[in-house]
């Protein structure tokens, strides 16, 4: 029998500009030192299956990762935590863990982050920040990836992410927010610093994912 799990896992330090591929691949090797009996997929080239419900961007620190692979026959939560924690990288520790349903699909609805401010740019960036609030709209220039015949090519669309957040405020010279989905499409973590600001990778990479909130779908 197999068991569908959901981990909650820490990224930090220089882990946290490892690609997506890359992270990947390195939970394949950590289970595979873990000797876990991991669920494979099927055809030619069998692989363990596994999948991040919401991709952290490069650069982006976070208290709040969740990791999702199959499990042929059971184990204790302890047990499998010792095991990935026992092989994990530096940078990367492995909190919590749950069983999931087998036919639903654990959905990301919020994702709340924050970021201490640079002490000289504190009043800029509130007072920033407070005029945002009285804007019916926060638009944004966001590139996007498309294909024209066979060749590849980049456009810049302006978007309004104003629906896509529930909170933007400076809390104990912090800025926090938290981005909800709209229609399928989500506000970026790059997209919310520029609007007070804080524009470029070194913002970026200061920045601190705390916490997902998720609920199934079928």
């Amino acid at each position: 029998m197999s068991y569908r799990w959901a981990m909650q896992l820490a990224i930090e330090g220089d882990l946290r500009f490892l690609s997506h591929h890359d992270m990947m691949r390195a939970f394949e090797r950590i289970s595979s030192r873990a000797k876990l009996p991991l669920k494979h997929s099927q055809g030619f080239n069998p692989r363990p299956v596994f999948s991040l419900t919401c991709p952290r961007p490069v650069g982006v620190t976070t208290r709040d990762d969740r990791l999702v692979f199959a499990l042929n026959g059971s184990i204790e939560e302890a047990d499998l935590l010792a095991r990935l924690n026992h092989h994990s990288l530096e940078g990367m520790q492995f909190i919590s863990g749950r069983i999931l349903d087998k036919v639903k699909t654990l959905h990301p609805t919020s994702v709340a982050y924050e970021m201490p401010l640079p002490e000289n740019r504190i009043e800029e960036i509130t007072r920033c920040a407070e005029k945002l609030k009285d804007k019916p709209t926060w638009p944004v220039q966001r590139k996007l990836k498309t294909k024209r015949g066979k060749r590849p090519t980049t456009e810049t669309r302006e978007v309004d992410i104003k629906p896509k957040l529930s909170k933007l405020e400076i809390s104990n010279n912090m800025l926090e927010f938290i981005c909800i989905e709209q229609n399928g499409a989500w506000a970026r973590p790059g997209e919310v610093l520029e609007l007070v600001g804080l524009t470029g990778p070194k913002h970026l990479a200061e920045l601190v994912r705390i916490k997902i909130e998720d609920e199934f779908e079928k």
